[in-house]
């Protein structure tokens, strides 16, 4: 008796742990929703069985022969309706997309008698999304897979109206900062805290589905200003299926001693990637599904000294094991080793002689999770989580990456004289052969390195919980818990001085967050009310005065906030639906604003000082839009929206007096503030049953502030003899691009299609698409030959941009089945552009800084004096990257 009831409470508990562990199920699913209709009468059909096929979701029509099914996770499915005296009819392909109410509708026919018939018909997707509240750009797997220029998250959302890749070559989305977009990942954040970008690489071919909002977002989302990008990787199904690609490229590398780009030539950029997914053996008729991929990339780029290696994997295992339970394991891993070129370090010294004293990089992380949720009734499902999340960089000279730097380690001399970047010389900065008139020091050149290591090391442990209740037909409501606990590690030392600099803190700081929104569809409007509250606490003890030896701790304050989130859809006609959208949006400042220097060297130089104590930075954003149907075939979207910006990071420098002491205290603080107006227009045409489909979007927008990042003031204006004061006013920020362009071409040839060109037969089973970009000049501040400002702050602009990138793909089908052989070839920057991205401020060209205007060193005694130009101005970083061209294989089935 005491075994069979030990083993009923084991199975017992196993169960409640599997429902209270896994992925933010809510976050990654959508719902469907329509009605059953006779077709003869178009009276109701009340009692009908509607299922998801190969799933256990499955629901009946009411009285009114309408249905909903909630908890759907995104993809694309089969959708079946039965009822006796009615032939069965199977909607195929219904794609549900996050967050988002798919309507499909049925008519079935009566028979005489209960047959085995069924009829089949071929979803499409609705031509306008009538339940959407704000702007936002989805991306589908079958629309990734014909995009060119798919190689990373970043590199999808580049080229679309409101996204900015600014001269720091970060993403910036409605004149936001960068990392103030939001990052989930199957529904958990990824978000790395020290930098706020996304910490994990996700490989391509896993994605079902891409999404950018950035026109407001519901109270399930928090820790973004700007925007939120949610990725959703693909699911096993019922057969097994998969497939592998790999890829060569060339490009023109540069050559560092000329300052040119040499000959178009194959490089080290190539990728071998695999998906598979299925059935478990054994398990076939369980409802127990995997899916799993892996990518190696390698990728020498064009510049010297710039290559980066990188492993990523997925692994999700899916089960049903009752009928109401769903539980999903998922386990992320990536890893890179890398090296940047830069063309000068942060002393202004050039390393193009000694490309080897770089530091490289390391980067690891890795997300794992156990997921369950049980649906109690067809109206409520619960979802409960439990998941790690973990990131370590480290950076280092090369020949140093793995010694131990609690002291300056000794290395071997190799004095060849050779300028091959290797190490000849123990004493940084010594013995240089070829100055620099610009600098105190001279140009490295094989005897130096950059002497600088860091370690950052962050992870989490998470648990969420949340609930969706389908209160009746046309009220959804949504309410989560979630709380992580951190453990944040940062390492850092740097040795340009005689006196090492470094810094070494660890903290636990704590994150949690509430929100409930309800969710209200009817025919005549659909209305989004949510609330959020989130939760912080530093978790550190710290000295608040500038002074090792007299120190003042107090403990770091706990910070929340509560953010209300309002969408609204209206259709006003049987084309057009308007949308409105406000929301107060928090974000937590980056680690590094919170913790920098606050246990490390206080009295050194220029010293920046960390702020547990720093409060939330906050949006308010409004939105208004229309999309309206052209014709069946052209759709325009408009959305003009204004964002209120305020309580930003930045650096100030502060008068402290403690005990009698005067301090200059430089430290983060909440003072920066912002606005941005701006208006998206699209005009897309839709594919339905043409070959050919595409869109054409404008962007116009205005970013004002007073600062473009937060270390901004620390390295311009701290210290400065020409410009001391941080300016109070607005003026255009450094991501402040006013016009941007975005043209899509896809033309897709089926596979039954063949024509006669000149004599000679075409096939069919090819594709072509082509992504065209245009921005304005980003600003910049102009200065004169000793780096004074001229006139007002980013008052002159660079040139503007364009580019073009190219796919075409032809497929080779072998057998009945679904193998497939795919030959495609990536162009990017099709048309080889040299776009500027930087200029020098004295002369606002690329590669003319003046300095011989400046200089009163004589250059004819210099040796190597002809190249002394294309050495010094010439920096490759301030163009964009020339041609680069992928071909590959890819097999599927």
């Amino acid at each position: 008796m005491n075994k069979r009831l030990l083993h009923s409470a084991t199975i017992l508990a196993l169960i409640l742990t599997l429902v209270a562990m896994g992925t933010a199920q809510a976050k990654v699913t959508g719902k469907i929703s329509g009605v059953v209709e006779d077709f003869e009468t178009g009276e109701p059909v009340i009692g009908a069985t509607v299922r998801v096929v190969g799933s256990n979701l499955i629901t009946q029509t009411d009285e009114d022969g309408e249905y909903f099914i909630i908890g759907v996770p995104v993809g694309k499915y089969d959708l079946a309706v039965t009822h006796v005296g009615f032939k069965q009819l199977i909607r195929k392909e219904v794609r549900v997309l996050l967050d988002l109410t798919t309507p499909v509708d049925f008519a079935v026919l009566e028979v005489a008698v209960e047959m085995d018939e069924e009829m089949v018909v071929y979803a499409s997707a609705p031509l306008i999304q009538k339940d959407l509240t704000a702007s936002r750009i989805t991306f589908t797997e079958e629309r990734l897979r014909n995009l060119p220029n798919i190689t990373t998250v970043q590199s999808v959302l580049t080229n679309y109206p409101g996204v900015v890749v600014g001269r720091d070559r970060a993403l910036h989305v409605r004149g936001g900062r960068s990392g103030q977009v939001s990052y989930y990942y199957d529904g958990f954040s990824v978000q790395d805290p020290f930098t706020a970008s996304a910490g994990i690489r996700i490989v391509p071919n896993s994605l079902e589905e891409l999404s950018l909002t950035s026109g407001g977002f519901t109270a399930e989302y928090g820790e973004a200003l700007s925007g939120v990008v949610s990725a959703v990787t693909r699911e096993g199904g019922s057969q097994y299926r998969g497939r592998i690609r790999t890829y060569q490229g060339a490009t023109q590398p540069y050559d560092v001693n000329t300052g040119t780009w040499g000959d178009f030539k194959s490089i080290a950029n190539r990728s071998v990637s695999f998906d598979l997914s299925g059935p478990v053996p054994g398990l076939r008729g369980k409802r127990c599904s995997f899916f799993s991929a892996g990518e190696y990339l390698r990728d020498d780029s064009y510049l010297p000294h710039n290559w980066q290696t990188t492993y990523t994997g997925i692994a999700k295992l899916t089960a049903q094991p009752v009928q109401n339970l769903k539980v999903k394991t998922n386990v992320t891993y990536s890893e890179s080793d890398a090296a940047v070129y830069y063309h000068r370090d942060v002393n202004g010294v050039s390393y193009d002689f000694n490309l080897d004293g770089l530091p490289l990089w390391e980067r690891k992380a890795y997300l794992a999770g156990l997921s369950g949720n049980y649906a109690f009734s067809e109206r409520v499902i619960l979802s409960m989580t439990m998941n790690r999340f973990y990131t370590r960089t480290r950076s280092a000279p090369g020949h140093l990456m793995d010694t131990h730097w609690s002291e300056w380690p000794g290395y071997s001399e190799d004095e060849d004289g050779d300028y091959d970047g290797t190490i000849d010389n123990e004493n940084y900065g010594n013995d240089a052969d070829l100055f620099d008139p610009m600098q105190a020091v001279g140009f490295t050149v094989g005897e130096d390195f950059d002497p600088t290591y860091s370690l950052r090391e962050s992870a989490y442990n998470s648990l969420i919980t949340s609930v969706i209740t389908q209160l009746n037909k046309n009220n959804q409501v949504k309410a989560g818990f979630e709380y992580r606990k951190y453990k944040v590690l940062r390492d850092f030392k740097q040795f340009y001085n005689a006196t090492p600099y470094g810094e070494r803190y660890s903290s636990n700081p704590i994150y949690a967050s509430f929100f409930v929104e309800d969710k209200l569809e009817y025919a005549d409007f659909v209305l989004n009310l949510g609330l959020r509250f989130d939760y912080r606490n530093s978790d550190i003890s710290y000295n608040y005065t500038p002074d090792n030896e007299t120190a003042h701790y107090k403990e770091s304050a706990s910070r929340s906030r509560l953010s209300p989130r309002l969408g609204m859809s209206v259709p006003i006609s049987e084309r057009s639906v308007v949308h409105m959208n406000y929301g107060v949006y928090y974000q937590v400042p980056r680690y590094e604003y919170l913790y920098t220097n606050i246990q490390g060297e206080r009295r050194s130089g220029w010293p920046l000082f960390g702020n547990p104590d720093l409060e939330p930075e906050q949006t308010i954003s409004y939105e208004i839009g229309l999309d309206h149907l052209i014709s069946d075939r052209l759709r325009l979207d408009i959305a003009a929206y204004y964002k209120d910006i305020s309580d930003l990071v930045t650096t100030r420098a502060e008068q402290v007096t403690v005990d009698n002491r005067d301090y200059t205290l430089t430290k983060y603080t909440n003072d920066d503030y912002g606005s941005v107006t701006g208006l998206d227009i699209a005009l897309e045409m839709l594919p339905q049953s043409s070959h050919l489909s595409g869109s054409v979007s404008y962007g116009y927008m205005v970013a004002k502030g007073n600062g473009s990042y937060a270390n901004e003031p620390y390295y311009t204006y701290i210290g400065s003899t020409t410009d001391s004061l941080a300016p109070i006013s607005e003026y255009p920020l450094n991501y402040d691009q006013r016009h941007t362009v975005t043209a899509v071409l896809d033309y897709r040839v089926p596979r039954d299609w063949s024509a006669n060109l000149f004599g000679f037969d075409v096939p069919g089973a090819w594709g072509l698409s082509m992504v065209g970009y245009y921005g304005s000049g980003l600003p910049y501040t102009k200065t004169n030959e000793d780096g004074s400002r001229l006139g007002d702050l980013n008052q002159g602009r660079l040139p503007a941009n364009y580019t073009v990138d190219m796919r075409f793909n032809k497929d080779m089908y072998f057998g009945a089945g679904a193998n497939m052989l795919t030959f495609f070839v990536e162009v990017d920057n099709l048309f080889n552009r040299r776009n500027v991205l930087n200029v020098y401020s004295r002369t606002g060209l690329a590669d003319d800084d003046a300095q011989s205007a400046v200089t009163g060193f004589a250059l004819e005694d210099q040796p190597e004096v002809e190249r002394y130009d294309n050495l010094y101005d010439h920096d490759p970083l301030h163009y964009s990257p020339p041609r680069t061209v992928r071909t590959g294989l890819e097999f599927s089935f």
